[in-house]
Protein backbone atom coordinates (compact mmCIF):
# COMPACT_ATOMS: atom_id res chain seq x y z
CA UNK A 1 0.00 0.00 0.00
CA UNK A 2 1.56 3.66 -0.90
CA UNK A 3 2.04 5.76 1.59
CA UNK A 4 -0.86 8.56 0.61
CA UNK A 5 -3.41 5.59 0.88
CA UNK A 6 -1.80 4.39 4.00
CA UNK A 7 -2.10 8.00 5.83
CA UNK A 8 -5.45 8.06 4.17
CA UNK A 9 -6.60 4.89 6.00
CA UNK A 10 -5.25 6.14 8.89
CA UNK A 11 -6.89 9.82 8.77
CA UNK A 12 -10.26 8.02 8.30
CA UNK A 13 -9.65 5.73 10.94
CA UNK A 14 -8.62 8.33 13.18
CA UNK A 15 -11.18 10.64 12.42
CA UNK A 16 -14.14 7.48 12.37
CA UNK A 17 -12.91 6.16 16.21
CA UNK A 18 -13.02 10.26 17.33
CA UNK A 19 -16.13 10.92 15.75
CA UNK A 20 -17.32 7.56 17.13
CA UNK A 21 -16.59 7.05 20.75
CA UNK A 22 -17.94 10.67 20.77
CA UNK A 23 -21.62 9.28 19.58
CA UNK A 24 -21.06 6.86 21.41
CA UNK A 25 -20.46 8.75 25.19
CA UNK A 26 -23.81 9.81 25.34
CA UNK A 27 -27.78 7.96 24.68
CA UNK A 28 -29.20 8.53 21.65
CA UNK A 29 -32.09 10.22 22.96
CA UNK A 30 -31.92 12.07 26.48
CA UNK A 31 -35.06 9.62 27.58
CA UNK A 32 -33.65 6.77 26.34
CA UNK A 33 -32.47 4.00 28.69
CA UNK A 34 -28.40 3.85 28.98
CA UNK A 35 -28.91 -0.36 28.35
CA UNK A 36 -31.41 1.11 25.31
CA UNK A 37 -28.32 2.69 23.02
CA UNK A 38 -27.78 0.95 19.33
CA UNK A 39 -25.61 -1.08 18.66
CA UNK A 40 -22.26 -0.08 17.39
CA UNK A 41 -22.87 -0.75 13.81
CA UNK A 42 -26.08 1.89 13.86
CA UNK A 43 -24.16 4.45 15.78
CA UNK A 44 -21.59 4.60 13.24
CA UNK A 45 -23.86 4.49 10.77
CA UNK A 46 -25.96 7.29 11.62
CA UNK A 47 -22.65 9.17 12.80
CA UNK A 48 -21.62 8.60 8.52
CA UNK A 49 -24.78 9.78 7.48
CA UNK A 50 -25.07 13.19 9.97
CA UNK A 51 -21.21 13.79 8.85
CA UNK A 52 -22.18 13.40 5.34
CA UNK A 53 -24.58 15.42 5.50
CA UNK A 54 -22.87 18.29 7.69
CA UNK A 55 -20.04 18.24 5.37
CA UNK A 56 -22.57 18.66 2.47
CA UNK A 57 -20.65 15.84 0.67
CA UNK A 58 -21.41 14.97 -3.04
CA UNK A 59 -22.48 11.43 -3.69
CA UNK A 60 -18.97 10.75 -5.06
CA UNK A 61 -17.31 11.98 -2.29
CA UNK A 62 -19.76 9.50 -0.46
CA UNK A 63 -18.62 6.68 -2.52
CA UNK A 64 -15.13 7.79 -1.71
CA UNK A 65 -15.37 7.59 1.65
CA UNK A 66 -16.76 4.48 2.05
CA UNK A 67 -13.71 2.82 0.71
CA UNK A 68 -11.37 4.84 2.09
CA UNK A 69 -13.39 3.78 5.55
CA UNK A 70 -13.45 -0.03 4.78
CA UNK A 71 -9.63 -0.38 3.71
CA UNK A 72 -9.34 1.76 7.14
CA UNK A 73 -11.17 -0.96 8.88
CA UNK A 74 -9.69 -3.69 7.00
CA UNK A 75 -5.63 -2.20 7.82
CA UNK A 76 -7.39 -1.49 11.38
CA UNK A 77 -8.28 -5.38 12.52
CA UNK A 78 -4.93 -6.84 12.68
CA UNK A 79 -4.21 -4.24 14.60
CA UNK A 80 -6.75 -4.21 16.53
CA UNK A 81 -6.29 -7.82 17.23
CA UNK A 82 -2.73 -7.49 18.36
CA UNK A 83 -4.22 -4.50 21.02
CA UNK A 84 -6.32 -7.19 22.41
CA UNK A 85 -3.96 -9.79 22.58
CA UNK A 86 -1.57 -7.25 24.35
CA UNK A 87 -4.28 -5.93 26.79
CA UNK A 88 -4.57 -9.67 27.55
CA UNK A 89 -1.46 -10.02 28.82
CA UNK A 90 -0.71 -6.58 30.30
CA UNK A 91 -4.14 -7.48 32.35
CA UNK A 92 -2.52 -10.73 33.27
CA UNK A 93 0.79 -9.28 34.83
CA UNK A 94 -1.15 -6.78 36.91
CA UNK A 95 -2.90 -9.94 38.37
CA UNK A 96 0.18 -11.58 39.17
CA UNK A 97 1.75 -8.33 40.05
CA UNK A 98 -0.98 -7.86 42.64
CA UNK A 99 -0.85 -11.25 43.53
CA UNK A 100 2.71 -11.33 44.54
CA UNK A 101 2.24 -8.01 46.46
CA UNK A 102 -0.52 -9.38 48.37
CA UNK A 103 1.88 -11.94 49.47
CA UNK A 104 3.82 -9.87 51.78
CA UNK A 105 0.93 -8.15 53.59
CA UNK A 106 -0.86 -9.10 56.63
CA UNK A 107 -4.23 -9.69 57.36
CA UNK A 108 -4.80 -6.30 58.44
CA UNK A 109 -3.08 -4.36 55.57
CA UNK A 110 -4.94 -7.11 53.15
CA UNK A 111 -8.27 -5.55 54.95
CA UNK A 112 -7.33 -2.56 54.40
CA UNK A 113 -6.00 -3.16 50.98
CA UNK A 114 -9.44 -4.70 50.17
CA UNK A 115 -11.51 -1.25 51.52
CA UNK A 116 -8.82 0.89 49.72
CA UNK A 117 -9.76 -1.13 46.40
CA UNK A 118 -13.66 -0.79 46.79
CA UNK A 119 -13.21 2.93 47.72
CA UNK A 120 -11.37 3.73 44.32
CA UNK A 121 -14.05 1.24 42.13
CA UNK A 122 -16.96 3.49 43.69
CA UNK A 123 -15.33 6.53 42.82
CA UNK A 124 -14.43 5.63 39.63
CA UNK A 125 -18.01 4.43 38.96
CA UNK A 126 -19.40 8.06 40.54
CA UNK A 127 -17.25 9.69 37.61
CA UNK A 128 -18.63 7.20 34.69
CA UNK A 129 -22.19 7.55 35.75
CA UNK A 130 -21.80 11.51 36.56
CA UNK A 131 -20.20 11.31 32.97
CA UNK A 132 -23.24 9.60 31.45
CA UNK A 133 -21.57 6.13 31.06
CA UNK A 134 -23.01 3.02 31.13
CA UNK A 135 -21.67 1.11 34.16
CA UNK A 136 -19.10 -1.58 34.34
CA UNK A 137 -20.41 -5.33 33.71
CA UNK A 138 -20.07 -7.63 36.56
CA UNK A 139 -16.67 -9.70 36.15
CA UNK A 140 -17.01 -12.97 34.54
CA UNK A 141 -17.50 -15.54 37.60
CA UNK A 142 -14.19 -17.31 37.36
CA UNK A 143 -12.46 -14.09 37.63
CA UNK A 144 -14.35 -12.65 40.60
CA UNK A 145 -13.33 -15.98 42.71
CA UNK A 146 -10.02 -15.93 41.89
CA UNK A 147 -9.93 -13.14 43.76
Amino acid sequence: MNRKNLLAGVFSAALFLGVASSACARPPHPEAPLDARPPHERVAQKMHHDLSERLKLTDEQKKQAEEIRKSGREELKPLMKEMKQLRQKMDAARKTNMEEFEKILTPEQKAELDRFKAEKKAEFELRRHKKGKRPLPPKPEAESKAE
